[in-house]
C-alpha cells in the first residue's frame, strides 16, 4: 500500500485487527495468522492476506522472523484505532516518494478544482494522476487509497467524491509536536513544526505562503473549536493566507496559539 502500488484489500480496519491479533498472541506462526484472519471454515474467493500483511510491514508494526509474526516494538501498544492513526502519520514521512504520498498531496491541493471530477476514479482523474506522479495509476489504486486518506482525516468522502477538509489529520499533527498550550507560536515557527508529520497534505509550493482548501478548513475549525486561535498582526511580517472563504475568520495569519486539540 505504502511502498509500490496501492492496493483496495489492506484497509485500515484489516491492518489494525492484524496487528491486534499478534499483540495478543505476542508471536504467531505466519500460516496460524492467517488462518485467524481468514478463518478456512467461512473463508471463500481471493485471499486478502498478503497484502495486509505487507501493508502492516510496511508501517512497522510487524515483523516476520522465520515465519514467525511478532509486534516490531512490544513496548509500544497501540490501544485502539486512534493511537493506529497516530502511529501511522509518525511513519508516512518515509514514505514521501512512494505512490500513496505523491497521490495524496496531488488530489488534496486541487482545491476547488477537485469538484471538476465526477470521481477521484473516473478516466480524467486516473490521467491527471498517472501524468503527475509518472505512474500508471488505476482505479483499484486509488480506490485503495480513498480508505486511508479517509481514515487520516486528509478530508471526508461522499461516495467517491473527494471533500478537502483535513480537520482530522492536522488535529493529530498538532498532538504529536508537543506544543506548550497557551503560547503563541508565529506562523513561521507553527509550520516549521508542522512540517515534521504535516507535509504530505501542503502545496510543494511552500514558498508563496497560501493554505490550500483542506489546510484552511482545518485551521478554521480548530479555531472555531477553541483547540487553537489564529491570530492577525499588521505589523508582522510572516503571514500564510487562507484559502478565500465566507468563513468569519478570513485575515492572513501571523501567529497561532496553541490551547490544546480536544480528543476524539
Amino acid at each position: 500500500m505504502f511502498v509500490g502500488n496501492m492496493v483496495t484489500e489492506a484497509i485500515p480496519a484489516r491492518v489494525f485487527a492484524l496487528y491486534k491479533i499478534v499483540e495478543n498472541k505476542k508471536s504467531i506462526p505466519r500460516n496460524e495468522l492467517q488462518a485467524l484472519m481468514e478463518p478456512p471454515e467461512i473463508y471463500e474467493g481471493t485471499s486478502y492476506f498478503s497484502a495486509i500483511f505487507k501493508t502492516a510491514t510496511e508501517l512497522k508494526l510487524v515483523e516476520n522472523k522465520d515465519g514467525i509474526i511478532s509486534l516490531v516494538d512490544a513496548n509500544k501498544q497501540l490501544k485502539n484505532i486512534d493511537e493506529f492513526r497516530k502511529h501511522v502519520i509518525t511513519v508516512l514521512p518515509e514514505f514521501e516518494e512512494s505512490q500513496f504520498w505523491k497521490c495524496s498531496n496531488i488530489i488534496v491541493n486541487l482545491n476547488e478544482r477537485v469538484y471538476e471530477y465526477g470521481a477521484i476514479s473516473d478516466s480524467n482523474m486516473l490521467n491527471l494522476l498517472s501524468e503527475r506522479t509518472g505512474e500508471t495509476i488505476k482505479a483499484p489504486m486509488i480506490r485503495g487509497w480513498r480508505f486511508w486518506s479517509q481514515f487520516l482525516g486528509f478530508g471526508c468522502m461522499n461516495g467517491f467524491t473527494f471533500l478537502p477538509n483535513a480537520y482530522v489529520y492536522c488535529k493529530n499533527v498538532i498532538s504529536l509536536l508537543n506544543l506548550e498550550k497557551k503560547t503563541e507560536y508565529p506562523i513561521d515557527v507553527f509550520m516549521s513544526k508542522f512540517m515534521q508529520y504535516g507535509k504530505v497534505i501542503l502545496s510543494e509550493k511552500t514558498g508563496d505562503r497560501n493554505f490550500n482548501i483542506a489546510m484552511s478548513s482545518a485551521l478554521r475549525e480548530l479555531h472555531d473549536n477553541g483547540e487553537i486561535v489564529l491570530k492577525f498582526g499588521s505589523d508582522q511580517d510572516m503571514k500564510w493566507i487562507l484559502y478565500p472563504s465566507k468563513e468569519l475568520f478570513n485575515q492572513p495569519v501571523s501567529s497561532i496559539v496553541y490551547k490544546g486539540v480536544k480528543r476524539e
